[in-house]
């Protein structure tokens, strides 16, 4: 928020008009709509056999040091263990619902539509969860 110069008391004042709102709730969601979609490639590249195909955010920095995980004692490659604990990337399907949600609504957060919760939830999430897909 402090990116496009957003304060906390003119959201209070002044709600959705306030000067910079939308603009910081349009970085923030594109930012969220981002991950999603590495998300969503890395899990095509786990599926077609291939490396993830991502490095980690802060890989080099000073205290971060990642080493090469073995596979464990099954022999379970990375695509079965995604499989395995899929449950987890759930939270992602109402993620992006909501966030096409909040495009509709070109970025206004106080818009009303946006507390209801989407039908097709349910649905997708259903859909997500069998086809191990976001």
């Amino acid at each position: 928020m402090a990116q496009a110069g957003v304060k906390e008391e003119e959201v209070f004042r002044q709600g959705a008009d306030a000067p910079g709102l939308r603009d910081a709730v349009f970085a923030v969601a594109t930012r969220a709509s981002d991950h999603l979609i590495t998300a969503q490639q890395m899990l095509g590249n786990l599926r077609a056999g291939q490396d993830v195909g991502h490095a980690f955010e802060h890989e080099g920095e000073e205290g971060h040091q990642y080493e090469v995980v073995a596979p464990d004692a099954r022999g379970d490659t990375p695509l079965d263990e995604v499989n395995r604990a899929f449950g987890v990337f759930l939270p992602a399907v109402a993620t992006r619902l909501w966030l096409d949600k909040l495009e509709s609504v070109d970025f206004d957060i106080f818009k009303p539509e946006l507390l209801r919760s989407d039908w097709k939830l349910p649905w997708k999430a259903y859909m997500a969860f069998n086809r191990k897909s976001l």
